[in-house]
């Protein structure tokens, strides 16, 4: 029987299929497409904004996709299709020992995350958790859905979860390295080569930029260090070590030390056990000329004339405090015309030599590592030397007794084996001899994240070479860039694996529509549409799909929360970090959900056209 002819009804119809392919071509093209015009850098001009047209196409090709499956959901869950397509994969009698299993299979899992709890961490105790985590999902699964139902779903499980394992592991493990870089060092820090004589200008300025949330000045130098032996006399174990100095008053708004110390001591010490008794050689501003106008406008936070009262002060101290005057090549103008007094070499053979107590001594925070390896605990005795005091060697090495003040420990090996902390004095004493300058200033933002567009500006103000502004994220560019492509690599593998995996959707579907001949060509000989038959199959595989998915976000989270109670140790000489860190991200889980369905909505494609143009002559001929 012929359908009757509807005015206006192929022209509609023809209009509908022709969006429809516009939309289908439009959702896997643009991303090729936007790749291709991406280097001609088009622009368009809409409501006033100006776009590139490859951010255009790319935002496009998600657009058209979910325009088609919310069709498709309106179309297929609204009538019969979705009843006559879960009643393919419903199984309709449960055996009883089905459920007996699946039950001891909750009571294993039960008895195994308690006891793993309550600390008890044994790698057959994880995999007797995750081995009946899995059978019960099987049994569970096999409870509702027939067996190539079940077939189809686990591959979809196993590859999902699979991915959401990785990813978790992946995103904490570069979470955690970022944590730790971010607890050593500032978000920005602010340098210059020869140093910053007019620092507390620069601190001020950026104070002011919108983001920054606190400043610190600082200083870097690489020197020597040694444990000192008081009865001995001498110093052993001679290590090179990094050493930074830091304002205690400030310190704290940009890194975090005082934690680190507290896992590293196991008591709360105050920054302010640093401290240095050396009296630093005023310096004067640069001329206004060779200042960035920023800084220029900036007034200095001690006052005006703050120079000139500092170096009266400086002038009225002893002569044997004036020490800067010794170690610099900088001299200021002095009143008398004595010689400097003899210098006492007994005062160089240590702290118990001079009689005095080695309470008295400036202080250091050492690297729990680098203390763990050279026998050091708190109160001990170290010995720093600066092996080069002058380019050209002219002056021997100078050095300086301290005693350890604190431990921490910022859980980055690099760090906690070779990096100290000092007062800030104490290391303009050696890098500037004496003087008050500064290698820059470190900046901590309200939100990491903002560092790139905070450092343009930055950037922007302080014109010319003169200045480095350096992101956290360029501190250890190479490592972040390696995790991160790691990260994406082993995430397009994993997808590889949920793409097989869909494929057992499509066999499923395809075996199922040359079995159901018969029943189709029923439907349609009764007036169901090709388009509704196709429907069909496509809320079977789109059952099958979210089914997988679901289970196998369940699975993954479980072995997730597995990995995080088992506390998987790592070398931390290789992976910097000691334990194994899983961080489960919402995002993510949406993104691996939504990659899967729509994979297994593009395998339900195949066998639904190919039920969509059976003939039912073709299907009943042989019943």
């Amino acid at each position: 029987m012929s359908r009757p002819n509807v005015p206006g009804g192929s022209t509609t119809g023809a209009g509908k299929h022709t969006a429809l392919l516009l939309l289908w071509l439009l959702a896997w093209a643009s991303f090729p497409v936007a790749a291709a015009v991406e280097s001609l850098d088009v622009r368009l001009t809409i409501a006033g904004a100006s776009l590139e047209l490859s951010v255009l196409l790319m935002a496009a090709g998600p657009v058209a996709l979910g325009l088609l499956l919310l069709r498709w959901l309106l179309h297929a869950v609204r009538g019969y299709e979705r009843k006559v397509g879960l009643r393919i994969i419903r199984r309709e009698r449960v055996p009883r020992y089905t459920k007996v299993a699946f039950w001891v299979c909750v009571a294993l899992t039960v008895i195994g995350l308690v006891l793993l709890n309550l600390g008890l961490q044994s790698i057959i105790l994880v995999a007797t958790v995750a081995a009946s985590t899995f059978v019960g999902l099987l049994l569970l699964l096999m409870q509702h859905s027939s067996i190539f139902g079940t077939t189809s779903i686990v591959g979809v499980v196993l590859g999902v979860a699979a991915l959401i394992v990785v990813q978790s592991v992946a995103t904490g493990f570069q979470h955690e390295f970022e944590r730790r870089v971010l607890g050593v060092y500032a978000h920005i820090n602010v340098t210059r080569t020869l140093g910053i004589a007019e620092y507390r200008r620069f601190e001020s300025y950026l104070r002011t930029i919108d983001g920054v949330k606190g400043a610190s000045p600082f200083a870097y130098y690489t020197m020597m260090l040694a444990p000192f032996d008081p009865e001995g006399g001498q110093a052993k174990g001679l290590r090179s070590v990094l050493v930074k100095g830091i304002d205690p008053a400030t310190a704290d708004q940009v890194i975090d030390l005082k934690d680190h110390l507290v896992r590293g001591s196991g008591e709360p010490i105050a920054l302010d056990a640093l401290f240095s008794e050396f009296e630093l050689m005023p310096v004067a501003d640069r001329d206004p000329d060779r200042l960035p106008e920023v800084i220029n406008n900036t007034p200095d936070p001690r006052g005006e004339n703050a120079y000139e009262e500092a170096l009266k002060r400086y002038r009225a101290l002893p002569e044997h405090l004036r020490q800067a005057e010794r170690m610099s090549e900088f001299h200021i103008e002095r009143d008398d015309e004595d010689d400097w007094p003899e210098w006492n070499d007994d005062e160089e053979a240590g702290p118990d030599a001079t009689g005095f107590d080695a309470s008295s001594l400036p202080t250091v925070f050492i690297g729990s590592t680098l203390a763990e390896n050279l026998n050091l605990q708190q109160d001990s005795l170290v010995m720093v030397v600066d092996p080069g005091s002058t380019f050209d060697h002219s002056e021997e090495p100078q050095f300086q007794y301290y005693r350890v003040a604190g431990v921490f420990q910022a859980g980055f090996q690099e760090y906690d084996s070779r990096l100290i902390y000092t007062h800030i004095k104490e290391l303009q004493r050696f890098k500037f001899r004496g003087r008050d300058i500064v290698s820059g200033v470190d900046l901590r933002l309200e939100e990491p994240n903002m560092a790139s567009v905070v450092g343009a500006r930055i950037r922007g103000e302080l014109v010319g070479r003169e200045y480095q502004v350096l992101e956290w994220q360029k501190l250890n560019e190479n490592l972040f860039q390696s995790i991160q492509f790691q990260k994406n690599l082993i995430t397009i593998i994993l997808s590889l694996v949920i793409t097989v995996a869909t494929f057992n959707v499509l066999s499923a579907l395809w075996t199922m529509v040359v079995r159901r001949n018969a029943e189709v060509a029923i439907l349609m000989s009764m007036g169901a549409t090709g388009a509704q038959v196709a429907r069909i199959f496509q809320v079977t595989g789109m059952a099958i799909g979210l089914a997988g998915s679901l289970a196998g976000v369940g699975f993954g989270l479980m072995l997730c929360w597995l990995v995080e109670l088992y506390g998987y140790t790592l070398d931390p000489e290789v992976y910097f970090i000691e334990e194994l860190p899983v961080e489960i991200s919402v995002t993510q889980i949406g993104w691996i959900l939504g990659m899967t369905l729509a994979i297994c909505f593009v395998a339900t494609i195949p066998p639904s056209l190919r039920a969509a143009k059976l003939r039912p002559v073709e299907g009943l001929r042989y019943e």
